[in-house]
């Protein structure tokens, strides 16, 4: 059996698109699907049909399916998921909410275990090492290759004092994820790690392409293969630009654009910018309003989008 494995979409059809080509021409049989499907890019509601479409499909949801329900403000912190879900058709709503947070089961001999995030499987302290916001701050040389990033994570991974003992207590088996928006493999006897990247908004620091992996399991073997598409990201953002949702929402959408453009995290750098803009102005209205918020990016951008507040650990 050939599996499509996908996750984080974030509403960007385009890639989506390069993505089950791809898929299709290399035989692929059944689609599993690791959350984030909308907000960040302003299609969700082609995205969601499309998945919702695809035949011998396993699906969860993800994190930010939780910001469609935010109660609305009047801010900017969080305008992009007031927008989207404004526009989310119901019925593409309704399934998402129907999405469960994890998935196990058992198919060709082998048990998958899928949810959005590494920490489901390994706890919350092994995805922090993983965030992509310390990513950004440890390969400053981007865009680096596949081969380097995979060494880079098991040998981080293997560091880890209580690693083997979380090892063994997991079930064997193949544990899909997304959420980091980082494309990697690591297999450690009978268990394999594997997240696909994102499709829609890659971070990990390499070419910026869609991304997606290819699993094929068959007479108890595993293979794996990631998949990149590259393509320009400006005429993207150029026909983003024309949205409604970069009119609901331009600070996070020239964030999104700034992430697309160098393959790495920009979002998280900038609310640390953010607060302390507000501090220093004196503003304490939290999540931040509109003209703070348009301020502290304008003042950040001036500044060369300087990555401060975290540590690289």
């Amino acid at each position: 059996m050939k599996y499509a494995i996908i996750a984080d979409v974030h509403g960007n059809m385009p890639a989506l698109k390069l993505v089950l080509e791809d898929a299709q021409k290399h035989g692929t049989e059944s689609y599993l699907l690791a959350g984030d499907y909308s907000i960040r890019a302003p299609w969700f509601n082609d995205v969601i049909p499309t998945l919702r479409s695809l035949p011998n499909v396993r699906a969860i949801c993800g994190n930010e399916e939780k910001y469609l329900h935010l109660p609305k403000g009047e801010d900017a912190q969080f305008a992009i998921c007031y927008w989207a879900a404004s526009r989310m058709q119901p019925d593409n709503l309704a399934w998402l909410d129907s999405l469960p947070e994890r998935m196990d089961w058992s198919e060709n001999g082998t048990d998958f275990h899928m949810a959005h995030a590494l920490g489901a499987f390994l706890g919350n302290e092994m995805t922090r090492l993983f965030r992509t916001s310390v990513l950004a701050l440890r390969y400053p040389d981007r865009p680096i290759t596949s081969e380097r990033f995979l060494s880079d994570n098991r040998k981080l991974m293997e560091s880890q004092p209580n690693f083997e003992e979380k090892l063994a207590a997991l079930p064997e088996g193949i544990y899909i994820y997304g959420h980091n928006h980082a494309q990697s493999h690591m297999r450690f006897g009978n268990h394999l790690f594997l997240n696909p990247g994102s499709c829609g908004h890659p971070l990990d620091c390499m070419q910026f392409a869609a991304c997606y992996t290819l699993l094929t399991v068959e007479n108890g073997e595993w293979l794996v293969e990631e998949r990149r598409i590259p393509y320009d990201p400006t005429p993207l953002i150029e026909t983003v630009k024309q949205s409604e949702q970069y009119k609901a929402a331009p600070v996070w959408t020239n964030l999104v654009f700034l992430d697309w453009t160098t393959c790495s995290e920009h979002m998280v750098y900038f609310l640390h910018y953010a607060e302390a803009y507000a501090n220093r102005i004196g503003d304490n209205r939290r999540p931040f309003m509109p003209d703070t918020f348009r301020a502290a990016f304008e003042e950040w951008e001036k500044a060369g989008y300087p990555l401060i507040g975290e540590e690289d650990r």
